[in-house]
């Protein structure tokens, strides 16, 4: 490649001279044909030593001249690699606890709290997936389970509607913290259900419905296959961002807050005394959550309730049944120390007619989350609670936690 371009470089040079010879006779006097002759055998000379140059040089020489000289072109895979289209993310929690419960029992314990691996599936615009594996070191099962499995259909930045559907969180609640411990209100209403939502989104409008398999009311206790496409419900919130300050809302419904996680479990532990996935009637619930941000300062509140009573059967509270509810509230203060986001918050929480959920009255809580490294935080959390009183079914007692946790996010 070098030889010929070089030949044709001075093939050219040497056309041009002789052009210049031929063509401007008034400049220059005519040359002899043995000069001419002696001039074509100096480049053909000159050329013949270059080709000697060329060839004589090492391999890695040469290789560079014709990256130079060649143009760059990128080689084709033989296909998509995985990460075109798969991102991998997820955490891992470790912490260190110690408290007493209403009981005074003290305790101290290192757990491996959670580890989360969370593949994003994006194929097309139009298309994107999501699968969150999780561990859950605080349950009594150490296998790694299915949390979220879910496909939407829609690209709401240029057409605002769109379709998810697979293993979900139900739009119940906002459940927003910056505590370690999950809020009361996540307690009392997350959803976790195989379903569908259909939605809008726009200007910071998101509205959507949903639906999801729910326990069935009035079935035969001794059916255990029981699950159907019987839980339902709505949501709508406003979210709105400036460069210093910024605003969200929401209000959310659902026909069965029975179908939370907490209950649920309840209902099919010892404890419940109803039968499995059953009880006599749908209980309706409500959420709502208000939150806004000015400079380095945030406020979180949120309000969930079930708007009717379980049966005293299904969940006791005193002599009748249990309308179950909670509040959260927090304050944020978020600084720099060291070039690393440090964050402070302090949080008032209270729970209704939970005490067979084993849910304290009142909890007090404040945190602190350091930045120590790019994607590695330390957090320490203490939180004071206070139990439903003797007549309400609880001890009356006060309890405390401490947990320092270390998370690494990737």
């Amino acid at each position: 490649m070098i030889t010929k371009k070089l030949n044709r470089n001075l093939a050219l040079a040497v056309a041009g001279v002789l052009c210049l010879l031929n063509t401007h006779p008034a400049q220059a006097a005519a040359p002899s044909k043995s000069g001419i002759g002696q001039l074509e055998q100096q480049v053909h000379q000159r050329i013949s030593n270059l080709e000697k140059s060329v060839q004589a040089q090492p391999a890695a020489s040469k290789a560079v001249i014709e990256e130079e000289v060649a143009p760059q072109v990128k080689e084709k895979s033989s296909g998509p690699g995985i990460n075109e289209y798969v991102s991998l993310s997820g955490s891992i929690e470790g912490d260190y606890k110690l408290g007493k419960d209403f009981q005074g029992d003290h305790s101290s314990a290192f757990v491996l709290d959670t580890v989360d691996l969370i593949l994003d599936v994006k194929v097309t615009d139009w298309a994107t997936g999501k699968i969150v594996v999780e561990y859950d070191g605080t349950s009594d099962s150490e296998d790694l389970y299915l949390d979220e499995a879910h496909i939407t259909l829609g690209k709401t930045e240029t057409f605002p509607f769109f379709l998810t559907g697979g293993k979900i969180y139900a739009p119940f609640g906002d459940f927003s913290t910056n505590m370690i411990q999950d809020p009361l209100t996540q307690t009392v209403g997350e959803i976790n259900s195989k379903g569908a939502i259909a939605g809008f989104e726009q200007n910071g409008v998101k509205a959507a419905v949903f639906s999801y398999n729910g326990m069935n009311e009035g079935s035969d206790p001794a059916d255990d296959d029981n699950d159907s496409i019987n839980g339902f419900g709505a949501s709508l919130t406003y979210s709105y961002e400036q460069e210093a300050m910024g605003f969200n809302a929401g209000i959310a419904w659902v026909n069965n807050i029975g179908d939370s996680s907490t209950i649920t479990d309840y209902l099919d532990s010892a404890d419940g005394r109803a039968s499995v996935h059953s009880i006599a009637n749908q209980v309706s619930g409500l959420s709502l959550n208000l939150g806004g941000n000015y400079k380095a300062f945030s406020l979180t509140t949120e309000y969930l309730t079930a708007l009717e009573s379980f049966t005293f059967d299904e969940l006791p509270y005193g002599a009748g049944g249990a309308a179950p509810g909670a509040w959260n509230s927090e304050l944020a203060y978020t600084t720099a120390i060291m070039d690393k986001e440090t964050v402070f918050a302090v949080g008032y929480q209270k729970s209704w007619e939970a005490v067979a959920l084993e849910l304290p009255e009142q909890r007090f809580i404040a945190a602190v989350s350091l930045g120590i490294f790019n994607g590695t935080t330390l957090s320490f959390e203490y939180h004071y609670d206070q139990d439903y009183s003797v007549d309400d079914g609880g001890t009356g007692n006060n309890g405390y936690g401490f947990t320092t946790r270390l998370t690494y996010e990737f």
